[in-house]
């Protein structure tokens, strides 16, 4: 599952019986790590909805990266473990903007003696005043380009710095 930093998501289970039936009435612990460095990042009881057998609790991971979420039941029950990949949202939209070619800048471009363009430096970044001050990139990219003797283009590359 992939989840967005600094938005709030429910962590869901649910519990069953040997015959798929919901089983109410449980308590339901959860523990979060990072899984980076296996460090605890949050930890708490789940909250059954009514007398579903669905139990939930609220998170919010502050910070990106992989985390393991592991469901304790009670003895007799299947406990269970989720892995969650969290990305900063903010970022990811300003790179497709970018890369979109708004607020975007090629630096260093070198042509062959037709002038195509062989390569040079592309950045993103947040806002137009960032793009005038060459201040606070998003991210670098190197492109890179070929062209057969019809001076067409053979190949287009670009890659992350």
């Amino acid at each position: 599952m992939s989840y967005f930093k600094n938005t709030e998501i429910y962590l869901e289970l649910t519990a069953l019986d040997n015959h798929g039936g919901f089983i109410s009435g449980l308590s339901v612990p959860y523990y979060i790590y990072k899984s980076s460095d296996n460090t605890l990042f949050a930890s708490g009881t789940m909250t059954e909805i009514g007398t579903s057998g669905v139990y939930k609790a609220p998170v919010t991971f502050t910070s990106i990266g992989q985390y393991r979420v592991e469901y304790i039941t009670p003895h007799k029950y299947e406990n269970a473990i989720d892995s969650i990949f969290v990305e900063d949202t903010n970022e990811q939209i300003e790179r497709i903007l970018g890369l979109s070619q708004e607020n975007y800048r090629i630096f260093s471009p070198t042509y062959d003696a037709r002038s195509n363009l062989l390569s040079g430096t592309v950045k993103i970044y947040p806002t137009a005043a960032d793009v005038d001050a060459d201040t606070n990139a998003i991210a670098t990219y190197s492109i890179t380009a070929t062209y057969n003797a019809q001076n067409q283009m053979n190949s287009y590359k670009v890659k992350k710095t």
